[in-house]
């Protein structure tokens, strides 16, 4: 276990104060507040870090749950966990996204729609494209 992934596990075994850290099922089985919580952090280390590693290690563990119930979750706790002024951390959230599923996708970008940044914007754009070309694999 490398440096990052040690860090991420001890936050996510600390905030269900047990092993719990890559268990998809156990997450999953825990009160739907801790779950929320969990998936928030996780959320957080997906988008807020500029090393590729803690930003990889968190997208592998939320890649592990079901679409729906990811997607849900990642919506309930995005607010809090990821600024979306935040050109890299918008950025991120639109990567990590388009990893979960289109619906998501497709949610995430309109957060970012109507903002003043020009950097938000051309995220805006370029995960636009993404969307459709997406959605015409899907067709």
């Amino acid at each position: 276990m490398n440096v990052y992934e040690k860090r991420i596990a001890d936050e996510i075994n600390q905030i269900a104060n047990k092993e719990i850290f890559f268990n998809a099922y156990e997450i999953m089985r825990e009160p739907d507040g801790l779950a929320t919580e969990i998936i928030g952090k996780l959320v957080s280390w997906a988008c807020k870090p500029t090393n590729t590693t803690p930003i990889t290690i968190a997208r592998e563990c939320l890649k592990q749950f079901p679409t729906d119930w990811i997607s849900n979750k990642i919506k309930q706790t995005v607010l809090s966990s990821v600024d979306i002024d935040d050109y890299w951390e918008y950025r991120r959230l639109l990567e990590l996204s388009e990893i979960i599923s289109i619906d998501l996708l497709e949610w995430v970008i309109t957060l970012g729609e109507g903002a003043k940044d020009l950097d938000i914007i051309e995220a805006v754009d370029d995960f636009n494209e993404i969307l459709q070309s997406l959605k015409k694999q899907n067709i």
